[in-house]
């Protein structure tokens, strides 16, 4: 069964199967590639070079970029076996994480035994911000097997690429010369704006230049779209959670309208049952003193002879028992716990 080549065994490779490697960018079981200094951008048909002015490249949303790696693989047999004698290498090519989370979409690819040369492969930046990336940047991850017995192919690669170093456009056959047009079909609908726009691209110069314009433009449009959607569904989100607050804020101002209008009228039954009483009690003091005055001549004149400084007497000490009563009342609020 193939055996995926751990840290220890990705060293024995750097210099031979692994031309221009790193041991920085050796992992447990898996080496990360670098960016290399030449590719292209496929929307505008614009190949770079880095290195000499240039220092990384720019990646606009929506747009692709082809790439190489830094490094030059060499899984030919006569240099394998100087490693490991009576096997082949097989290798996975896959992004390292930092690009999913950043929404850069790359493709995985696989390493054929007997191959000599650059891996080139395409990265698309679907977020909607502009991704940058720097000459040997670390943004793809090898991980290699090696091939036991029975596991080896009779025929090792020997394809279009093989050899080829640096960047190398894809060698791909089109459709043959001479196919009509009605021999295609086609995603446009008919007479729609894609179909339009697809048109005027066709149609040379100088109008090619300005449907590329509006494609771009077009990009540009969906991009704002996006963005505007976004904080649409933060904007109604936030007027939901103002009406949510809103909302407790009248249930809260009814409740305390509620326990002011309580408590007031509890003082007041209280001030008035208080009142009550004390107005009931005077009366009978006054109507035992009458019938005690009344019954008795002696009291009855000394009533009558004294009656102007005793009504005087009486009016002092209702006017006082109101006093204490209320500091009473009072005294009692200021020690009555909170709550109740």
């Amino acid at each position: 069964m193939a055996v995926v080549l751990n840290d220890q065994e990705l060293r024995k490779l750097l210099g031979k199967v692994i031309i221009d490697g790193d041991e920085g960018c050796v992992r447990p079981n898996s080496y990360v590639l670098r960016l290399g200094p030449t590719g292209e951008f496929l929307n505008a048909g614009k190949e770079f070079a880095l290195g000499k002015k240039k220092r990384g490249i720019r990646i606009a949303p929506g747009h692709s970029v082809a790439v190489t790696a830094l490094e030059t693989l060499d899984f030919g047999r006569e240099t394998v076996h100087s490693i490991y004698p009576g096997h082949d290498l097989h290798a996975l090519v896959s992004p390292t994480t930092d690009l999913s989370r950043e929404a850069i979409v790359a493709p995985t690819t696989q390493v054929d035994a007997g191959y000599h040369g650059t891996l080139n492969w395409t990265i698309t930046n679907t977020s909607n911000d502009e991704r940058r990336f720097l000459l040997g940047e670390r943004i793809y991850r090898l991980t290699i097997f090696r091939l036991e017995e029975g596991e080896t192919p009779d025929r090792i690669y020997d394809g279009d690429y093989q050899g080829q170093t640096g960047y190398v456009r894809s060698t791909r056959k089109g459709a043959p010369a001479g196919m009509r047009e009605d021999e295609w079909e086609s995603s446009l609908v008919e007479g729609g704006p894609e179909q339009l726009l697809d048109n005027l691209l066709k149609s040379g110069y100088p109008w090619h230049a300005l449907g590329h314009r509006l494609k771009s433009i077009d990009g540009q449009f969906r991009a704002v779209s996006d963005e505007y959607a976004e904080i649409r569904d933060s904007l109604d989100k936030l007027a939901t959670d103002v009406d949510s607050i809103r909302r407790d804020s009248d249930n809260v101002e009814d409740r305390v309208r509620g326990v002011v209008k309580e408590t007031i009228s509890d003082h007041a039954s209280a001030l008035q049952n208080r009142w009550l009483v004390g107005t009931g009690g005077l009366l009978v003091v006054l109507l035992g003193l009458v019938l005690s005055a009344t019954s008795n001549a002696k009291a009855f004149q000394f009533l009558k002879d004294q009656g102007a400084w005793i009504g005087c007497v009486l009016i002092i000490l209702g006017i006082i028992a109101l006093i204490v009563v209320s500091a009473a009342r009072k005294v009692g609020r200021r020690r009555k716990p909170p709550g109740q």
